[in-house]
């Protein structure tokens, strides 16, 4: 049965009886709800120092993604500052499954969105329009973000972002 919560729908309901898990679950669905609405709430949520942001695939093609580790607080940043400051329009986040792991600081989720925005100067002044699907792994340090990990379909966003 799906719920919406801020904004996020899960698909399924979360279960866990590991309180630090299901305070990192809380953490992860409020980090999609803040997405192109909050950024000074967004980096509330991470780990003061040496956060870090990975996508295995880097490619060229999606200029934030060139790189396949975002260490510091400087690289997080670029990362995340252009999402939030230079894409305005539709970014849901629809979480289709939550999966807490042995170690309750380190949960997986697999997910999906429906984007609809328009972009600044930096992704190249253009409407972005695609449903994504994703696998991410989050690693937490006293109840923050230390690590987001991305798994992404890189034809897709090199279709949807390149050129």
């Amino acid at each position: 049965m799906e719920t919406v919560v801020n904004g996020v729908t899960l698909a399924s309901p979360v279960t866990t009886a590991d309180e630090t898990a299901r305070r990192n679950i809380d953490t992860i669905i409020e980090f999609f709800s803040l997405y192109l609405k909050d950024k000074a709430r967004f980096y509330r949520l991470w780990v003061a120092d040496a956060p870090e942001v990975v996508t295995p695939y880097a490619t060229e093609d999606v200029k934030n993604c060139a790189v396949t580790v975002h260490s510091g607080w400087d690289a997080v940043r670029a990362f995340w500052d252009p999402i939030h400051d230079e894409m305005h329009g539709r970014f849901d986040w629809f979480i289709d499954e939550i999966i807490p792991g042995a170690d309750p600081d380190t949960i997986v989720t697999r997910s999906h969105s429906d984007i609809d925005v328009r972009t600044g100067a930096y992704w190249g002044n253009k409407q972005l329009c695609y449903q994504g699907r994703y696998v991410q792994i989050f690693r937490f340090r006293d109840g923050k973000v230390a690590s987001f990990e991305e798994y992404y379909d890189t034809a897709q966003l090199n279709a949807v972002y390149g050129g």
